[in-house]
């Protein structure tokens, strides 16, 4: 009986397993090809966030942009470069947070580069001191960068104590002929070799200086009442020597051009770009045969401030060889969009033209 009952249920399993449906592959593929594909729904365009500001970082007095406070620590330094056409291009000039274009000896211009936050690979050529470079170089009590200078110069530097490194009697800046430029036009140096030459010479290193306002982020200056265009910037210091700068609307930074050519930097091959531009009128004097000049560093005067396409009129004002250059809107200081600033300095603003 009890075999008779297993052999049942052994029955009942068998019968129940021939009933069951099979699934073959290509049946299993076609069930999965019948399935609708979902359609992918693409996510709502959010509103672009700010970006995000690294609490470790602090802003620059130089340009406004945010750096590690080791990388602020340093003392800046101003080196003299030259603008004779047998020196073109400049190396390291687009990492200066500040430039001024000056006039020297007929008809060419001269820079002065503030180097702060930033290392370039290398600096030059470096070229002679003036007594304005040296006063423009003591607003941000920086170590004065030259290879030798005029009389005047070299008294200067000694009346005021300059912090000064010459290129004359330092190792540190040497001449570099890999560029194809030869001497007077081929003299660089680096940041580090600048540095470590200033603290053999036991200069103070840190660094002491105001420093300019900045907006927290970039700003039109279309508020302002006396708003002109500023698109195009075109320069003449004389029939041979032209600045010009043109607005690029995507990047919101001006292109940079000198005698009509594109300004570039030695290294890189890049064209030269700035946020703002500062005209300022000085007077000038020629004091000699040599073609040297007295530009009137010290005083008060008008200029131009120029950034995003758009300029107002400003005005200047520097109490003594050592105080910090002072911009206004009236009577309040010029705020400054974060970024570079070239600073032009010119005997008469009608040497300008903006469209």
């Amino acid at each position: 009986m009890k075999n008779r009952i297993v052999f049942l249920i052994v029955l009942l399993i068998l019968l129940s397993s021939c009933v069951k449906e099979t699934v073959t592959p290509k049946q299993e593929e076609a069930e999965i090809s019948e399935v609708e594909e979902v359609p992918e729904i693409e996510p709502e365009e959010s509103e672009e966030k700010e970006e995000e500001i690294d609490p470790n970082k602090v802003v620059s007095p130089l340009d406004g942009l945010r750096y590690y406070p080791e990388e602020l620590a340093k003392r800046p330094v101003a080196v003299s470069i030259d603008n004779h056409p047998k020196a073109r291009w400049q190396a390291g000039i687009s990492e200066a947070e500040i430039v001024y274009e000056v006039e020297v000896e007929h008809p060419f211009t001269r820079y002065l580069c503030i180097f702060f936050a930033k290392e370039p690979e290398r600096i030059g050529p470096v070229r002679s001191a003036r007594p304005y470079l040296i006063y423009y170089a003591l607003e941000y009590d920086g170590i004065f960068v030259h290879v030798g200078g005029s009389e005047d110069a070299f008294a200067e530097i000694r009346r005021l104590s300059v912090a000064d490194v010459d290129g004359l009697y330092s190792g540190a800046v040497w001449r570099y002929y890999d560029t194809g430029k030869y001497a007077p036009h081929n003299a660089y140096t680096t940041l580090e070799s600048i540095r470590n030459e200033a603290e053999y010479y036991g200069y103070r290193t840190e660094a002491n200086f105001e420093g300019y306002i900045f907006n927290e982020k970039d700003t039109m200056l279309s508020e302002n009442s006396e708003i002109n265009s500023a698109k195009e910037v075109n320069i003449v210091y004389n029939d041979y020597n032209t600045t010009d700068y043109i607005y690029e609307e995507d990047s919101g930074l001006y292109l940079r051009f000198k005698d009509d050519e594109e300004h570039i930097d030695e290294l890189d091959k890049k064209q030269l770009t700035v946020k703002n531009i500062i005209a300022i009128e000085t007077p000038k004097t020629v004091l000699d045969n040599e073609g040297r000049l007295y530009l009137g560093t010290i005083g008060q005067g008008n200029g131009i401030y120029i950034t995003n396409g758009e300029s107002i009129p400003i005005t200047w004002e520097k109490a003594s060889e050592k105080e910090s250059l002072k911009f206004y809107t009236g009577d309040e200081e010029l705020v400054l969009n974060p970024g570079n600033t070239w600073i032009q300095v010119v005997n008469s603003l009608d040497r300008i033209t903006l469209e």
